[in-house]
């Protein structure tokens, strides 16, 4: 059977990754919210202090995860949040995780949904800004997310890390 197994990989059982939220705060703190030396800068400017005020909430997906981006983003305010993380300890494609979040988006147009995925390009400037160990759904006020942005690009931010900052990355 093992044999088999090999052979044919429909035969395998899904594999299932197995991160939590202290694995996705500490990649936060050690790569997106630290200054790289390829850069002068860190991956996200912002996150650091996210963390510290608290405004971050990192959960599993669940079943149903369109419903649950609603949920989340009704949440938004009262909970003073800047960011929710939504990890998925199943396989996922990143073309599903694509579809999941465009329709996400569609259902909350306040609201920027972005995903990371493990199969997503290797580093930018010798760094690696994706989790790589599961897959991520990014939840941000689309207003606070732009003006982020829009504060970034006076500085040499974008520059800095090669971006451009029109492109469609980008919100």
């Amino acid at each position: 059977m093992e044999e088999e197994n090999q052979r044919c990989p429909k035969l395998q059982k899904a594999v299932r990754v197995v991160v939590g939220s202290k694995d996705i705060e500490k990649w936060i703190r050690q790569v997106v919210a630290k200054t790289h030396k390829a850069s002068g800068a860190p991956v996200c400017p912002y996150a650091k202090r996210t963390l510290e005020d608290r405004k971050i909430q990192i959960t599993p997906a669940k079943t149903d995860v369109l419903d649950q981006i609603d949920q989340c983003c009704g949440l938004f305010v009262s909970l003073g949040l800047d960011v929710v993380i939504l990890y998925f300890n199943n396989q996922i494609t990143e073309r599903q995780l694509s579809s999941i979040c465009k329709r996400a988006h569609k259902r909350n147009p306040d609201y920027a949904v972005m995903y990371d995925h493990p199969d997503n390009d290797g580093p930018h400037k010798g760094v690696q800004f994706s989790f790589q160990k599961a897959p991520l759904i990014f939840i941000q006020d689309l207003n606070k997310l732009k003006d982020a942005q829009s504060r970034l690009r006076k500085t040499s931010y974008y520059r800095d890390w090669g971006l451009d900052a029109d492109g469609d990355m980008f919100y």
